[in-house]
C-alpha cells in the first residue's frame, strides 16, 4: 500500500485534483474516446495516432461509430465514454450536431466533446460553440498525432475532473442518506453492519472486515467484541477482539483518538468515541489505495458515524422508553400491542387476552397521594405477573393493566385470586377492586388495533354494568356490547328529537306537615317498545359523552313547567349533576349561562351530586360545585351512606343537604331507630352542620322512624311518586288556592 500512514485534510475543504494526485490508474482501466465519423481513413488515423498514447497514467481505448445513430448504440453500451471526436457532416449535413444535442439532453454532461469537421465554412466554429454544449472545435486537418494527444490530454483532465466533483457530490449525498438511515438503527449489530456496508459503497469496492467495540464490562473490566464482520472475518462475529492478529490490534491501538482515517499495512481504520466511553472501531482491507477526495469523505463519513454511535445509547433509551411507563419502569401499550399482533399471528387458538381496570385507584391517589398509588400499580403488576406464570403484562392505560397467556391461565379464578388479597404497600392496607375482560384470540380479527378496541369497549361495558367483576367476553356479552352501542346511537338520537325522553318530578314533602318543599327531576327513556330505564341509559350517557345534553334536556323541561306556571311560587326542582359533567372543563360558567337564558334562577334550580364525588380524585369536580354553590345554586349529596365516605372527605365539599340513602331507610321501624345506620347518618348531618333528606320512604312506619330519629324532610313512594312534569302540579294540589292533607287521607300541601 502506497498511500502515507497520515494526512490531514479539512474536511469542508472539496479538492479538485491534479494530476499527480490522479495518476493513481487502476489495474486495466483506460480511458475511453468514441470516433464518430463516416469516413474510414479518418478511423484509421486517429486509431494510428493514438496506438501508444498514455493519458494521465491510462491508455486509450478508441471506439468507432461510422453514424449518428451507431454513435447513439455505442454510448449506450458502454456508457463511461471519456472523449467523443465527432464529425458535423455525416449520414446527413447536421448529424453530428444532432448528436451532441442528444447525448447532453439524455444526461451525458461529464463527456467531453470535440467537433471535428472538413468543411469548417458550412458549420462556423463561433455559431456552433455558442449554440451547442461542445469542448472545442476543430478542423480534421489540424488535429496532427502530437496535437491530437494535447487535445485529448486537456480533454479528458476535465472529464476526470468533472467525474471527481460528481463522486465527491454523490458521496456527500450518500453520507447524507447513510448517515439519517444509520441514525434509524437502535441495535448496535445492525448499526455496525451498516458502517461496514456503507464504507464498502462510498469507496466503490468490496473488502473485507470487522466493527469491534471496546469499553467497561458490567465488572468494570476493559472488554471488547467483533459485533460485525464481512469477508474474511466473518467467523470472528461475536468474539473478542484477541481473535484477530496482533497487527491488526496494535492498528486499533494507534488509530484511537484520530479523527482522520488510518491507512497502514493494507488496511484502513475508522475510530469513533461515544461521550460514555464505549469506542467503536471499523477495520477494512484495502486492495487500492484512496484518493484525496475519497480520503475527505470518509473523514467527514467517519464524523457523522460518531455523532451516530454516539447517540446510540440514547435513542436506544429513548426505544426502551417507548415499550415502558416511565415512572414505573414496566411494559406500556406500545408493548402490549406489539406482543398482542405477534400472538395474532402466530398462538392465537390457545392464547386468551385480558383488560383489567382498578376501580378503586382514583380514591387511593385522592387518599393517600399519587406516589403511593404507583406502588401499588407495581404490586398488582408483580401479582399479576407472578400468577400468570410468566404471561404477557403491561399498563395499556391508567390503572389498567393488559394480559396476554394461556386460555387456560387467563381466567375469571386468576382475577379472583389476585384481587382477593388485599395490598400492603408503605403500612397502609389496601384493596384493589378490579373489572377485567377476557376474550379469546381466536374470537377477535387479525389486526391488532381492531382486537384492542373490541377488548376495550367489552371493559368500558363491564365497568359500567358489573363494576368489580371478572366477565368472559362471549356470545352473551357480545350482545350485551351491541346493545349498549345501538342505545348510544338511539339515545344521540332522541336528544334531538321529542317523544322519547320525558322529565319526571317527584316530591320532597316535610314529614311532620305533609307539606311539598320540593321536587327531584327524574330523567325517562319511554320507546315505543320498551322503557329503558335509568340506571341503563344513564351510564352509556357517561360513556358516550351525552351527560351535557341530557343535562340541558332537563333544564328546558323545568324552565318551561316554570314558565306555564307563572300564577303560583313553584317549589325548587333538583338536578341531578353526573361525574362526567362536574370533571368537564367549564361546565359550571355553561350551567350558570344556561339556566340564565332559560329564565331559571337559584330558586328554582337546586343540584344533587353523587357520594362519588367524595371519593375520587376530583379537585376539578369540587371546584365546579363551589362555583355553582357561590352562585346561589345549593347542592345536595346523593345517596349518603353508600360510598363509605369519611367525614374528613366530606370537609372540602360545598354541600347544603345530604341524602340518606334507601338501602338505610329500608331496615328502618321505630323500635330499633336509635340504633340504625340511618340514626348514625343523621348525626353526621348534625355533624356538618346541614340539611337532611330520607329517600326511599315506603312505608309509615320508615317515616314515623325518621319522625322519631328528628328527619324532617323525606322522599318516597309513600310520600308521592314520580309523575309526568306536566301533571305534576294537578296531581299533588299545587294550584294558586291554598289546600292541605295529610298523608294517607290525600296528597300533600304546597308550602304557603
Amino acid at each position: 500500500m502506497s498511500q502515507p500512514a497520515e494526512r490531514s485534510i479539512d474536511p469542508d475543504f472539496l479538492e479538485i485534483i491534479e494530476d499527480a494526485a490522479l495518476a493513481v490508474p487502476t489495474e486495466g482501466a483506460t480511458w475511453r474516446v468514441l470516433v464518430v465519423d463516416d469516413d474510414e481513413d479518418v478511423h484509421h488515423a486517429t486509431e494510428f495516432a493514438l496506438r501508444h498514447a498514455v493519458i494521465l497514467g491510462r491508455p486509450v481505448e478508441t471506439i468507432h461509430a461510422r453514424s449518428g445513430a451507431e454513435a447513439r448504440a455505442a454510448v449506450d453500451r458502454v456508457g463511461d465514454i471519456a472523449v467523443a471526436l465527432v464529425d458535423v457532416v455525416m449520414e446527413t449535413p447536421d448529424a453530428g450536431l444532432n448528436l451532441v444535442r442528444h447525448l447532453r439532453e439524455t444526461g451525458y454532461s461529464a463527456m467531453r466533446i470535440v467537433l471535428r469537421t472538413g468543411y469548417p465554412g458550412y458549420a462556423p466554429e463561433g455559431p456552433i460553440i455558442a449554440e451547442y454544449e461542445i469542448d472545442d472545435y476543430r478542423t480534421k486537418d489540424e488535429l496532427t498525432q502530437t496535437r491530437m494527444v494535447s487535445v485529448l490530454t486537456a480533454s479528458i483532465r476535465a472529464y476526470d475532473q468533472i467525474c471527481t466533483i460528481s463522486r465527491t457530490r454523490a458521496g456527500l449525498e450518500m453520507i447524507v442518506r447513510s448517515s439519517a438511515h444509520l441514525f434509524r438503527r437502535t441495535n448496535l449489530e445492525i448499526f455496525s453492519q451498516g458502517v461496514l456496508s456503507q464504507i464498502g459503497a462510498l469507496l466503490r469496492t468490496r473488502t473485507s472486515g470487522f466493527v469491534c467495540v471496546q469499553g467497561k464490562d458490567i465488572a468494570g473490566a476493559d472488554s471488547s467484541c467483533i459485533v460485525s464482520a464481512i469477508g474474511e472475518f466473518t467467523d470472528m462475529l461475536g468474539k473478542g477482539l484477541s481473535v484477530v492478529s496482533p497487527e491488526l490490534i496494535a492498528l486499533v491501538d494507534v488509530a484511537r483518538g484520530r479523527a482522520d482515517p488510518l491507512f497502514r499495512d493494507g488496511y484502513m481504520v475508522l475510530h469513533f468515541t461515544s461521550e460514555t466511553g464505549r469506542e467503536l472501531c471499523a477495520v477494512l482491507e484495502m486492495t487500492a489505495d484512496c484518493k484525496a477526495a475519497e480520503i475527505s469523505l470518509l473523514r467527514l463519513f467517519a464524523a457523522n458515524i460518531a455523532v451516530g454511535f454516539e447517540n446510540l445509547a440514547l435513542v436506544e433509551e429513548l426505544d426502551r422508553l417507548a415499550f415502558s411507563v416511565p415512572v414505573l419502569g414496566v411494559p406500556n401499550p406500545n408493548a402490549f400491542e406489539a406482543a398482542l399482533g405477534s400472538h395474532l399471528t402466530s398462538d392465537r387458538d390457545d392464547k386468551r387476552l385480558a383488560l383489567i381496570s382498578i376501580g378503586s385507584f382514583d380514591t387511593t391517589v385522592a387518599t393517600y397521594g399519587l406516589p403511593l398509588a404507583h406502588k401499588l400499580l407495581l404490586e398488582v403488576f408483580d401479582r399479576l405477573a407472578s400468577l400468570s406464570g410468566g404471561a404477557t403484562v403491561a399498563i395499556v392505560g391508567e390503572a389498567t393493566f393488559g394480559l396476554i397467556g394461556h386460555r387456560d391461565i387467563v381466567t375469571s379464578d386468576l382475577m379472583e385470586r389476585v384481587f382477593a388479597r388485599s395490598y400492603r404497600v408503605d403500612d397502609v392496607e389496601l384493596v384493589a377492586v378490579a373489572s377485567s375482560a377476557i376474550v379469546d384470540l381466536r374470537d377477535l380479527p387479525d389486526d391488532r388495533a381492531d382486537a384492542l378496541r373490541i377488548a376495550t369497549t367489552a371493559l368500558v361495558h363491564i365497568r359500567q354494568t358489573r363494576p368489580g367483576e371478572p366477565v368472559l367476553y362471549g356470545t352473551e356479552m357480545q350482545k350485551e356490547v351491541e346493545r349498549t352501542r345501538q342505545l348510544q346511537m338511539q339515545l344521540k338520537a332522541a336528544i334531538l328529537k321529542e317523544g322519547e325522553l320525558e322529565v319526571y318530578l317527584q316530591p320532597k314533602v316535610d314529614l311532620s306537615t305533609n307539606t311539598v318543599l320540593g321536587a327531584e327531576a327524574l330523567l325517562r327513556w319511554i320507546r315505543r317498545d320498551e322503557t329503558i330505564p335509568p340506571d341503563e341509559f344513564i351510564p352509556i350517557a357517561e360513556g358516550a359523552g351525552l351527560t351535557q345534553p341530557l343535562t340541558d334536556f332537563v333544564f328546558r323541561k323545568v324552565a318551561d313547567w316554570v314558565h306555564a306556571h307563572d300564577e303560583i311560587e313553584p317549589v325548587p326542582v333538583a338536578v341531578n349533576l353526573s361525574m362526567a359533567d362536574l370533571n368537564r372543563p367549564g361546565f359550571a360558567a355553561w350551567a350558570m349561562q344556561r339556566l340564565d337564558r332559560l329564565g331559571l334562577t337559584p330558586r328554582h334550580v337546586e343540584f344533587e351530586v353523587t357520594e362519588g364525588i367524595a371519593m375520587h380524585d376530583a379537585q376539578k369536580a369540587v371546584e365546579q360545585a363551589r362555583e355553582l354553590k357561590r352562585a346561589g345554586f345549593r347542592i345536595a349529596l346523593d345517596d349518603f351512606g353508600t360510598g363509605f365516605s369519611s367525614l374528613s372527605q366530606f370537609s372540602r365539599l360545598p354541600i347544603d343537604t345530604l341524602k340518606i340513602d334507601r338501602s338505610f331507610v329500608s331496615l328502618l321501624d321505630v323500635s330499633t331507630a336509635r340504633r340504625s345506620l340511618a340514626a348514625i347518618a343523621l348525626m353526621m348531618t348534625t355533624a356538618l352542620n346541614v340539611d337532611c333528606v330520607a329517600e326511599g320512604i315506603e312505608t309509615d312506619s320508615q317515616k314515623q322512624a325518621l319522625v322519631f330519629l328528628g328527619c324532617r324532610v323525606g322522599q318516597g313512594f309513600l310520600l308521592g311518586r314520580p309523575t309526568p312534569i306536566g301533571q305534576f302540579n294537578e296531581t299533588f294540589g299545587l294550584t294558586a288556592s291554598e289546600w292541605t292533607a295529610r298523608v294517607g287521607t290525600g296528597p300533600p300541601r304546597r308550602a304557603p
